[in-house]
């Protein structure tokens, strides 16, 4: 099954790097007109160069989700720039390690801001311009972090948690609408925070102790990515799909 999203518009939210800017290119090879936001300008227009570069079509943002104001200014810019919102990917967010007994408040509040309430804003921002359309594809992303109790992630698998439930909750309301609200869920990928964090050795040794044997990579995502975002997946709502080789619903022995 060939899928094409000509003539449809996505905002990724942390588009410039990692899995984020992995996703804006799938989307763009589809055929979807995309803009990408972010804190950091360079990233974004780094990714839009490249998406051009291909022959699609790219917008780069800079937006700090933390801000209603700079939500709402991103979201029109890209009604100026395309007309509509048909797709969104609710993928920045921080990872700030620590464990629960020693995290400071400031920091838990501000990893909240950005990983609940910057997805909410977006959400529920771009859900107001596709109901007027009757269709839409609101994409977030999550963790083995928001199922499993892990530690020293104490404030992102919180959030990561609380954005699990969003995903469902919106689903239920926004239905109705023609919008669909899923989730995927990626794996331990090698991407510059987790190698960052862990260091290569780290993010290696991880990914050998899941039932595939490896980190996630970009392309593993892209087949369940585009049929969440497309006509094709339009029965599809209120679902996490794990792509995490087998990290969440499995478990080695030996």
């Amino acid at each position: 099954m060939s899928i094409s999203l000509e003539g449809r518009t996505a905002i990724v939210t942390g588009g410039g790097t990692g899995l984020g800017l992995g996703y804006a290119q799938t989307l763009a090879e589809a055929g979807a007109a995309v803009a990408v936001t972010g804190r950091r300008q360079e990233p974004l227009d780094e990714c839009v160069e490249a998406i051009e570069k291909s022959g699609g079509k790219a917008l780069a943002i800079t937006c700090d989700q933390r801000s209603r104001e700079q939500v709402e200014a991103a979201v029109q810019a890209v009604v100026d720039w395309q007309g509509k919102v048909d797709i969104l990917v609710n993928n920045a967010g921080i990872y700030p390690p620590g464990p629960m007994i020693a995290v400071e408040e400031e920091q838990w509040l501000d990893v909240m801001d950005t990983n609940v309430n910057g997805p909410f804003r977006f959400s529920q921002i771009c859900a107001r311009i596709m109901a007027q359309h009757n269709w839409g594809r609101i994409i977030n992303i999550l963790s083995p972090s928001a199922i499993l109790g892990f530690v020293m992630v104490g404030a992102y698998g919180t959030s990561k948690g609380a954005l699990g439930s969003m995903t469902r909750i919106m689903a239920a309301e926004f239905g109705p609408m023609g919008i669909t609200v899923n989730s995927l869920t990626p794996g331990v990928s090698a991407t510059e925070t987790f190698v960052g964090l862990y260091s290569e050795a780290g993010v290696d040794l991880m990914a050998k102790g899941l039932p595939l044997g490896r980190a996630c990579e970009n392309e593993d995502t892209t087949a369940a990515l585009l049929l969440l975002a497309s006509e094709e997946g339009g029965y599809i709502t209120g679902s996490n799909v794990c792509i995490d080789g087998g990290m969440t619903n499995t478990f080695k022995l030996g």
